[in-house]
């Protein structure tokens, strides 16, 4: 797949997964451009990674997204490759709705999901009009292949996520445009620490491993052949599903 990205626009790039996958890609002399939402971490990426590109926004300003798109690609019109990778999870009891705001359930779907999505509308017709091969990722979770109680909100918007991928992938069957989704375990990040308390006991890839992993395959597989890229234990979710509706889709002949 490697052969296909040259300038790798990484939304939700400042840390995590981002991050890494930012130095990974900045290492093999990729073109990047990092977007986040702390300014001042953004710099200090720049001077950390030369040449890397950044730009400030926040993907749940819902209304200024699609201005922000349009500014990205004015001012890099050279993308090729599209990453979704920022994302939001909170724990709360749904038995006790004072345990967490309804905002914050609105943000996390926002920032899940709504914002993503739009994201997806407005970029996407910009990588059809390239006329070489270019990609559309979004990371979902191992948790969007099954419920998990202690995070109500975060495996339903990675379950859309997945369905989402899987629904525009078919879409865009026979195009330039890749559609990978990009499918972690429980990975070391602030994320996991965030929530260390109440993960005791599951098992948790390191993020060297996970990067390790996950560039295996991406090095290792031609764009269009991949769909789902998963390591560690969300390898076993996603094949189940692939065995499952996956194999149904199949049989009903619907692409994805």
């Amino acid at each position: 797949m490697s052969s296909s990205m040259r300038t790798i626009l990484i939304i939700g790039g400042t840390s995590g997964i981002g991050e890494a996958f930012a130095k990974r890609w900045h290492s093999a002399g990729k073109k990047l451009v990092l977007t986040g939402r702390r300014e001042a971490r953004l710099k200090e990426l720049e001077a950390e990674l030369p040449g890397t590109r950044t730009y400030a926004f926040d993907i749940t300003d819902l209304k200024a997204v699609p201005g922000h798109v349009k500014a990205l690609f004015e001012k890099n019109p050279d993308i090729d490759t599209v990453w979704i990778n920022s994302g939001k999870g909170n724990l709360y009891s749904i038995k006790d709705p004072s345990s967490f705001p309804d905002e914050a359930v609105i943000d996390e779907i926002n920032t899940n999901i709504t914002g993503p999505m739009i994201i997806a509308r407005h970029t996407i017709p910009k990588l059809l009009a390239k006329s070489t091969p270019t990609n559309f990722l979004i990371t979902s979770s191992g948790l969007g292949y099954a419920p998990n109680g202690t995070f109500p909100t975060y495996p339903p918007g990675k379950a859309f996520i997945h369905h989402y991928m899987a629904g525009i992938r078919g879409a865009l069957k026979d195009t330039n445009v890749n559609v990978i989704e990009i499918v972690p375990p429980m990975v070391r990040t602030d994320f996991h620490q965030q929530y260390s308390e109440v993960s005791k006991g599951i098992p948790c890839m390191s993020l060297e491993d996970f990067v390790n992993d996950t560039f295996k395959q991406l090095d290792g597989n031609k764009a269009e052949d991949l769909k789902e890229v998963a390591a560690g234990s969300a390898q076993e979710r996603v094949d189940f599903w692939r065995a499952g509706p996956g194999k149904y889709m199949e049989k009903m002949k619907i692409p994805g």
